[in-house]
């Protein structure tokens, strides 16, 4: 075999070995942006999970706000009535008082 021959020979050897480190490289790339694309699309899930539960949290919190206002005005209600009828039984006491000969 001639020098030239040689030379071009690990020339060929040589690129073919860097041809094999690119397409390494290459797949190496593909597989990361397709670990990149899985990890982003479970983060968009996880994200509406999240939103949907802070949301199902907050309509369950105006929901218990809501109860406790009800409740309350059941109670201020009944307590209005209650007083509502002690004050008519006073007056018609106060008025039997004042008829009273």
């Amino acid at each position: 075999m001639t020098y030239q021959n040689e030379k071009k020979d690990e020339k060929i050897k040589f690129l073919e070995n860097e041809i094999v480190s690119l397409k390494n490289i290459i797949d190496s790339k593909e597989a990361q942006i397709t670990t990149y694309k899985s990890v982003n699309e479970d983060h968009r899930k996880l994200n509406g999970s999240l939103r949907k539960e802070i949301d199902d949290l907050k309509l369950a919190n105006v929901q218990a706000v809501e109860d406790a206002k009800k409740e309350a005005d059941k109670l201020m209600i009944e307590k209005i009535k209650k007083y509502e009828k002690k004050i008519r039984r006073l007056k018609n006491d106060a008025k039997d008082l004042l008829n009273y000969p």
